[in-house]
């Protein structure tokens, strides 16, 4: 489904160092991009069915992210980069409310172990993750049933990213499931397979994956929206 998007990114991480292979290469580009947008609009229409809280009006436009890379305060000066990525949530890929990440990066041929799925609060700003954190110690039996439910554990894995050793600035230091609002990040993915990225089936699967994570996605969405509700009313 998604074979000249795989085929261009393979052919762009043998040559990117300069800016000249991927000029020459361009119509190339513009018709992986094309490729994987008509996927990403597909994914918002089946989305939208189960999650109408994306809105009506999402495009792939406002979610695929730029394949430039600005690379001026970076040691890796390669200027474009190795995967396609389109973030679907309110308000495109700019959202800070969760939403259904889909991820495109190949390796060398016959290994695309970077490609993935993914969800929840990644990267938040403080005034976020203070508020994703008061949520979850207020209402954890609640968060407890959606992180260990079996749809979720059996598909799904962390991220991973930095926690606090300690417990964050206004928590009790004896709550009993301090290490459930330790992180500073909420995220959380699953690799597709390489057969799959290629099949008819990458978009029915896509969905089931994505079906799963709304109930993480609506919890967290929840303490959000309430902390923009808060300052707008300041």
């Amino acid at each position: 489904m998604l074979r000249k998007s795989i085929t261009f990114l393979r052919d762009l991480l043998a040559n990117n160092r300069t800016k000249d292979w991927f000029e020459a290469h361009r119509g190339d580009y513009l018709q992986a991009k094309e490729e994987y947008e008509q996927f990403i609009d597909r994914l918002i229409i089946e989305i939208r069915r189960f999650d109408p809280g994306i809105g009506n009006t999402l495009t792939a436009k406002d979610c695929v992210y730029r394949i430039y890379r600005d690379v001026r305060f970076s040691l890796d000066k390669t200027p474009y980069k190795r995967y396609l990525g389109a973030y679907i949530a309110p308000g495109g890929r700019k959202s800070e409310l969760c939403g259904y990440y889909f991820h495109l990066e190949p390796d060398k041929a016959g290994f695309l172990n970077h490609s993935l799925w993914s969800g929840g609060v990644y990267a938040p700003d403080a005034k976020t993750l203070k508020a994703v954190r008061t949520d979850i110690y207020e209402n954890i039996d609640e968060y407890k049933e959606v992180i260990f439910d079996p749809n979720f554990t059996s598909t799904f894995s962390w991220f991973g990213g930095d926690s606090v050793k300690t417990a964050p600035k206004g928590f009790p230091k004896d709550f009993p499931d301090m290490d459930l609002i330790k992180p500073k990040d909420f995220s959380f993915y699953k690799n597709i397979d390489e057969a799959l990225l290629t099949s008819d089936q990458l978009l029915e699967k896509s969905i089931e994956v994505y079906r799963k994570m709304l109930p993480y996605n609506e919890f967290m969405n929840r303490s959000i929206l309430y902390r923009k509700e808060m300052a707008n009313d300041r």
